[in-house]
């Protein structure tokens, strides 16, 4: 897809990573809704960037506030071809000092709230059958980088690989999929969660992460490589080579799994999904 002239959802849209893809495209002549938990953020941006892009306010734990945001953006717009489901949170704490409140927050923003905002734009593709596209943000760590000391953020985005790979395959022709998983980046997510009833995080812990934010690339790269991912096709959008050792290590224990303990040959085929599939629709069919 050409992603130029594009009208364009973004959650998370007020800073970050979400900000510059909102800026990109509208300097690429497109339109944009700007939404995010934080109104005045997001009215600040978008007044910044200029008249082509529109503020909302939308909590994407929030099912029914976002398909609100899908139907109100939609309409404004006069329909969506570009879904940016990029609203998420972090770090969290190591595993073994979580607890439920910083589990649930977490996979409330991170994969419910990427779920709900490509099921609602979706539908709406789907409904009309425009062209559309779909990208959610992951990390370098949904691809098999290890976060020590923050495992549920972690695991969330491990999560949404999962369900970015589902979503294309469930999708028509016309609406494409991707995952942008940005290495570190120079963003505010150690401010996040900061307008919730969740513990808060040490100060030392704060600026530390701060700290090492502040020396990602650019939100900026993350746009332009997320935009020119969505132009070549791309399923998986890294920014950066830096976790590729981690990936391919997790690719060779993968493998060499299979090669130990799988089945393989006939039996394996006995047990593959879709050719059990294929015969259960076959008897279903002759009874």
């Amino acid at each position: 897809m050409d992603t130029h002239n594009r009208a364009a959802v973004i959650t998370g849209g007020a800073s970050g990573i979400g900000r510059a893809l909102a800026e990109t495209l509208v300097a690429r002549g497109g339109r944009v809704v700007i939404a995010d938990v934080d109104g005045a953020e997001a009215g600040r941006t978008a007044e910044a960037i200029g008249d082509a892009a529109t503020a909302m306010v939308c909590d994407v734990r929030d099912v029914a506030a976002v398909e609100r945001l899908a139907e109100e953006s939609w309409d404004m717009l006069g329909g969506v071809d570009l879904v940016f489901a990029n609203a998420g949170v972090g770090p969290g704490a190591p595993l073994l000092k979580g607890d439920p409140a910083t589990f649930d927050f977490i996979y409330e923003v991170n994969m419910r709230g990427a779920w709900a905002t490509c099921a609602s734009f979706a539908r709406l593709m789907m409904a009309e059958r425009r062209i559309g596209h779909l990208c959610i943000t992951g990390s370098e760590h949904s691809l098999g980088m290890q976060h020590a000391g923050a495992g549920f953020y972690s695991a969330s985005k491990a999560a949404v690989l999962g369900l970015a790979d589902v979503l294309r395959a469930e999708m028509p022709d016309h609406i494409s999929v991707s995952l942008l998983c940005p290495g570190l980046t120079a963003t505010r997510l150690y401010e996040t969660g900061r307008n919730d009833d969740l513990p808060a995080t040490p100060e030392r812990a704060t600026e530390f992460t701060k700290a090492m934010l502040a020396r990602g690339m650019a939100p900026a790269h993350i746009a332009e490589t997320a935009l020119k991912g969505i132009e070549d096709g791309a399923f998986i959008i890294p920014t950066n080579a830096a976790p590729r050792p981690a990936v391919e290590k997790r690719a060779a224990e993968i493998m060499q799994g299979f090669d130990r303990y799988a089945t393989d040959g006939a039996e394996a085929e006995r047990y593959s999904v879709p050719h059990v599939m294929a015969e259960v629709r076959e008897e279903m069919k002759r009874d």
